[in-house]
């Protein structure tokens, strides 16, 4: 039902860290009911002098944080659900033993982080070169984007405006003169946390109307924009992330908003090379093992002056999170001790851990995450009997059903490496994808 975000939304993460080490529980049973190899390894882990860190979730988040974290001297186990991590760029194999990825990523041009990751890792050649994208709806075609750093550079905002002008097939230029107004907020809304609490407190339906837009740029273009953005229509939106989202097509620099796409899917062409590095560096990957709880620390209760050390007791702090309770491949539970835990799961995963641990609901901070609200994206893959020409290998769809976004992409033009994998193996191909 609708894209990826021009941005990758990071999974909501939190950390906590516990830096005293007189709050160190005494080295706490780990794994009990586990299997004999897997308790060898955690006693191994617990011995460690080093700070250690968990964290819950794979994907770009938590990969990212276990990366960080190990490059500053932790030791880093990561735990995800998944057999194979990778969050919503995990990969699958087909009944027919093709890799399936859910949905496809965009790589925009301000991506210089993962542009520098993968020439670490030595990844020859990922992406695609920068594509242009129509933008459809049951009138038929409405609007091209081009690749914005092969035309001339003007200054901001010219030269988004200068150079998709003539690409408007049905909204005038007076309709979209009504969004000047809009400059304003734009510029100004996350200047400070004052300002943007302004904009948050109000729905991007109701600032779009204050600003006087004409009703055929809100319903053609704005609508759609935020639809296949932002996962959700302005009436559901805050002003401050649809100003957040617009920014980029407006004002930011102009080849912002140009995007590429990955050869493959992303699990097999980048994160695997990623987890066989984040092992190099002493980083345990575990997948299979679901997150159940958080646990408090144990402290010891010194007592009154003078007491006997017999009547000191163990008592728990149930502000300070500091083991990781999983549940194993085979059914039994884990528990993981650490100094930092890291939460970079999904936000549905995020909601029912909040839910069950005493520790994170006690936090008024983490409790937020319990009114986060998420939309339902479902990602298809047609094959195809006969052989489509399209416009564009990149496309966005809107308006066939009201609150409803969508795109939908060219893999045969897009993923020509996993395609030609596919033939040489004599698997049938495929032609693209709807989201």
């Amino acid at each position: 039902q609708a894209a990826e975000p021009p941005l990758i939304q990071q999974p909501l993460a939190a950390i906590r860290s516990n830096s005293s080490s007189s709050s160190r529980p005494p080295n706490p049973t780990t794994n009990t009911n586990t299997s004999s190899s897997a308790s060898r390894a955690d006693r191994h882990h617990n011995q460690s002098h080093g700070k250690t860190a968990v964290i819950v979730g794979g994907g770009w988040a938590g990969f990212g944080a276990a990366l960080a974290l190990v490059k500053a001297g932790a030791e880093v186990t990561l735990l995800d659900a998944a057999e194979s991590p990778g969050g919503l760029s995990s990969t699958f194999r087909s009944a027919g033993g093709q890799v399936v990825e859910p949905g496809i990523k965009g790589f925009w041009y301000q991506y210089n982080n993962i542009e520098a990751l993968v020439t670490k890792l030595g990844i020859p050649d990922p992406f695609t070169p920068y594509t242009k994208s129509s933008f459809w709806s049951p009138e038929g075609l409405q609007v091209e984007s081009p690749v914005f750093q092969d035309l001339p550079l003007l200054p901001t905002p010219l030269g988004s405006f200068v150079h998709t002008a003539p690409l408007f097939r049905n909204l005038s230029l007076l309709d979209r003169a009504t969004a000047v107004p809009l400059v304003k907020p734009l510029l100004e809304h996350d200047l400070d946390e004052a300002i943007y609490r302004h904009y948050d407190s109000m729905s991007a339906y109701e600032l779009f109307k204050s600003a006087g837009l004409s009703s055929q740029l809100y319903d053609k273009f704005l609508v759609p924009m935020l639809l296949v953005t932002l996962f959700a229509p302005p009436t559901e939106l805050s002003a401050a992330a649809a100003l957040g989202a617009l920014y980029y097509f407006a004002l930011a620099h102009q080849p912002d908003f140009d995007v590429r796409w990955c050869k493959g899917p992303i699990g097999q062409t980048i994160f695997e090379p990623l987890v066989q590095h984040l092992k190099t560096l002493g980083v345990r990957v575990l997948g299979s093992r679901r997150v159940q709880d958080i646990l408090p620390a144990k402290l010891i209760n010194p007592g009154p002056t003078g007491s006997s050390p017999k009547t000191l007791a163990t008592v728990l702090d149930p502000a300070l999170p500091r083991v990781v309770a999983a549940q194993g491949p085979e059914g039994l539970t884990e528990h993981y001790d650490a100094d930092v835990i890291v939460l970079a799961a999904g936000v549905p995963a995020l909601q029912r851990l909040v839910m069950q641990s005493r520790v994170l609901a006690s936090a008024e901070d983490l409790r937020g995450v319990l009114g986060v609200g998420c939309s339902d994206v479902l990602a298809v893959r047609l094959w195809l009997d006969q052989k489509l020409e399209l416009r564009s290998s990149s496309n966005v769809v809107a308006g066939f059903d009201e609150g409803v976004g969508g795109t939908f992409f060219h893999l045969n033009e897009l993923q020509v490496r996993h395609l030609l994998c596919i033939l040489w193996y004599g698997e049938q191909p495929y032609t693209w994808r709807l989201r």
